[in-house]
């Protein structure tokens, strides 16, 4: 855990949490969704991707509160999201990731590309095995 004064933990990863924020979205499933998330990537220092099933939008933007030497400027009068924030759950730490990400709006493309693959190559499984 961090130390009172925002030393510890937080300040070795670089503050990795304090870089972007997480906006959950729901999950693509029509044309105009789908084209939303193409949007979104089209822009710079956001990305999207799917952890435990559920949607996000990753913004890239440094909070205004971390210091130089990645502190918190506000530590004692930091906001819940900050408090809740538990660094042995710190992603900077935790090894590789689970989540599937899109940087760019082909990446998610050619993402789609292989699901709708592999539903047509399932459903055709299931269709020569009812003959």
């Amino acid at each position: 855990m961090p130390k009172k004064d925002g030393q510890g933990d937080c300040a070795a990863c670089g503050g990795t949490c304090c870089r972007y924020i997480t906006i959950e979205i729901e999950k693509p499933k029509h044309r105009v969704d789908v084209d939303e998330v193409r949007w979104f990537l089209a822009h710079e220092h956001i990305e999207v991707f799917i952890e435990d099933k559920r949607w996000y939008v990753q913004v890239h933007n440094r909070c205004k509160h971390l210091t130089d030497d990645n502190r918190c400027a506000i530590y004692d009068d930091r906001f819940d999201v900050c408090r809740q924030h538990d660094p042995e759950e710190c992603e900077a730490s935790d090894g590789e990731p689970d989540a599937i990400e899109f940087h760019t709006t082909e990446e998610f493309d050619a993402y789609r590309a292989r699901k709708k693959a592999e539903k047509k190559a399932k459903k055709r499984k299931k269709k020569e095995g009812k003959k």
